[in-house]
C-alpha cells in the first residue's frame, strides 16, 4: 500500500472509530434512558400477551354437564399451561398443567401468586363467570418486576423526554470535543505547517498519531526546501560577486580608453576619418560604462533589494534634471518635452539616482519607441499623501508583451528601460501603472515624504 493511501487509511479508520465510539455511547444512554422513563408488558413469541391469551381461553370455556370444554385448544400456547380455580379454591378446570402445580389453593396461596409467580412459573390471570383462571408460561420466560408510576410521573413524562433529548446533545458534544478536539489540534498543526511551507519559513511539525506520514512530509519538503534556498542563495552570490568581480576589471580599462579617447578627440592635427573613429571608440566606451551599471543595477534589483540611500528628493528638480539628460539623447530632435501642473512641493523619500535613472529610462523608452517624433508630456502632483507622476506621449505605444512582461528583466541589453524602470519604483515601495493609452502612458505614485 502506497503511503498516501496508506495515511488515508489511518485517517478514516480514526475518524470511523471516533463516529462509532460516539454512537455506541449515545446508544447506551438511550437504552438506560428509555428504560426508565418507560416500559412495556411482556409479550411472547406466541400471537398476543399472556394477559390477552388468559382472556380469549376464559372467553373460550363453557361449562357442560361433564364439565368444562375448550372450544378452541389453540389458545394454549405450546410450553403454556393453564387451570381454573372456582370459589372452592380447588383446580375445576386444567390444560398440560404441571405435576408441580397444586390441586388446591386458600385465598393466601392465591394472593401470593396473582401478579407474580407460582412455583417458579410466570402466571397471569383472568376473572371469569366460573372462577379464577391462571395462565402460566415456562419457567425462566420472564421476569416479572413490579413498577408502578404516579399520575404526576406520566404528566412530566414530555419534560423528561425534553430532557434526555438535550443530555444527548450535549454528550455528542462532549464527546466531539474530547475525541475529535486531539484530532482538530493535529489537522491545525498540520494546516499551520503547510501555511508556513507556502511562505518558504522552515516548518518542523511532531511526527505522531495518524497524521504522521503527512508531518514527515511536511517536514521532509521544508528540509529539501531550505536546502534548495541556501544552494540558490549561494549560487546567486557567487553570480553576484562574479558580476562586481568582472565590472571592476572592466573598469579600469575601459576608464584608460575612455581618457585616451577624450584626449584625442581635441587633437587638431588629426585627419577627419581618424576623429570620427575616435569619436566612435568614445561613444562605445560611454555605452559600455552604461551597461555594466546597468547590469550592476540589474543584479541588485533582481531579488528587491532596498535602496540603501535614501533622502528626501524634491520631484521636479529631479524631473527637469532627467528630462534633460534624456533630451539630450540624439533620436530626441524629433521630440518635444513639456512640463504640466508641476507641484514644487512635492518630494519623496529615495535613491536620487536610482529614481532618476528609472526617469530617465521612461522617457528614453518614449523617445525610442517614437523615431519619427513624439510629444511628451510630464507632471507632478500631492494628492491624499502621495506624490503622482505621470508621464505620457502621443505616439505608437509599446507592444502589449512588453507589457505583459514588465515585471521580467529581459536576457539581452535590448528592452531593459521598463522593466528596470519598474523594479526601481516597486523597491521603493511605490506603485507603477504602465498602459497604452492614446500612445504610452506612465503613472508612478510614492509616499509623500512630508505627509
Amino acid at each position: 500500500m502506497k503511503q498516501t493511501d496508506r495515511t488515508s487509511f489511518h485517517i478514516f479508520l480514526s475518524v470511523s472509530l471516533i463516529a462509532a465510539a460516539t454512537a455506541v455511547v449515545l446508544l447506551l444512554l438511550n437504552f438506560f434512558g428509555f428504560a426508565v422513563i418507560g416500559s412495556d408488558t411482556y409479550t411472547s413469541v406466541h400471537a398476543g400477551s399472556p394477559q390477552e391469551a388468559a382472556a380469549n381461553i376464559a372467553d373460550a370455556l363453557s361449562q357442560t354437564a361433564h364439565g368444562f370444554s375448550l372450544s378452541d385448544e389453540t389458545l394454549v400456547a405450546d410450553g403454556c399451561w393453564c387451570v381454573l380455580i372456582d370459589a372452592k379454591g380447588d383446580v375445576a378446570w386444567s390444560r398440560h398443567m404441571p405435576d408441580d402445580i397444586p390441586a388446591h389453593y386458600t385465598i393466601n396461596d392465591v394472593a401470593k401468586f396473582t401478579r407474580w409467580y407460582l412455583n417458579d412459573y410466570p402466571v397471569y390471570v383472568h376473572t371469569s363467570d366460573f372462577g379464577l383462571l391462571v395462565y402460566g408460561i415456562p419457567k425462566n420466560a420472564i421476569g416479572k418486576y413490579q413498577m408502578a408510576y404516579s399520575q404526576k410521573w406520566f404528566k412530566s413524562l414530555p419534560q423528561r423526554l425534553a430532557a434526555i433529548l438535550c443530555l444527548n446533545v450535549v454528550l455528542a458534544l462532549i464527546l466531539a470535543r474530547i475525541l475529535g478536539g486531539g484530532l482538530y489540534l493535529r489537522i491545525k498543526a498540520i494546516t499551520a505547517g503547510l501555511k508556513e511551507l507556502q511562505s518558504e519559513r522552515d516548518v518542523v511539525l511532531r511526527e505522531r498519531g495518524i497524521f504522521r506520514e503527512i508531518a514527515h512530509s511536511i517536514n521532509e519538503a521544508s528540509a529539501a526546501m531550505a536546502r534548495k534556498n541556501n544552494m540558490l542563495a549561494r549560487r546567486e552570490t557567487a553570480r553576484s560577486n562574479w558580476i562586481s568581480g568582472i565590472s571592476h576589471d572592466i573598469r579600469t580599462p575601459l576608464s584608460i580608453i575612455m581618457g585616451y579617447s577624450g584626449e584625442m578627440m581635441n587633437e587638431t592635427a588629426l585627419p577627419e576619418h581618424a576623429l570620427q573613429k575616435i569619436k566612435t571608440i568614445n561613444a562605445e566606451s560611454i555605452r559600455i560604462k552604461k551597461l555594466i551599471e546597468d547590469l550592476n543595477l540589474i543584479s541588485s534589483l533582481e531579488y528587491d533589494m532596498q535602496p540603501s540611500q535614501k533622502k528626501a528628493v524634491r520631484i521636479c528638480p529631479l524631473l527637469r534634471r532627467a528630462a534633460a539628460d534624456a533630451m539630450n539623447h540624439p533620436l530626441a530632435a524629433a521630440c518635444s518635452l513639456e512640463m504640466e501642473d508641476m507641484d514644487e512641493r512635492a518630494a519623496v523619500l529615495a535613491d536620487e539616482g536610482l529614481l532618476s535613472r528609472a526617469i530617465v529610462n521612461l522617457i528614453g523608452n518614449s523617445i525610442a519607441h517614437n523615431p519619427g517624433g513624439c510629444q511628451i508630456r510630464v507632471c507632478a502632483r500631492r494628492e491624499s499623501g502621495h506624490v503622482h507622476i505621470a508621464i505620457r506621449d502621443d505616439g505608437c505605444g509599446v507592444p502589449a508583451e512588453v507589457l505583459a512582461h514588465i515585471e521580467n528583466i529581459p536576457k539581452s541589453a535590448h528592452g531593459m528601460g521598463l522593466p528596470m524602470a519598474y523594479r526601481i519604483i516597486r523597491a521603493h515601495g511605490g506603485r507603477f501603472e504602465a498602459k497604452n493609452e492614446n500612445g504610452f502612458f506612465v503613472e508612478i505614485v510614492l509616499a509623500d515624504a512630508y505627509s
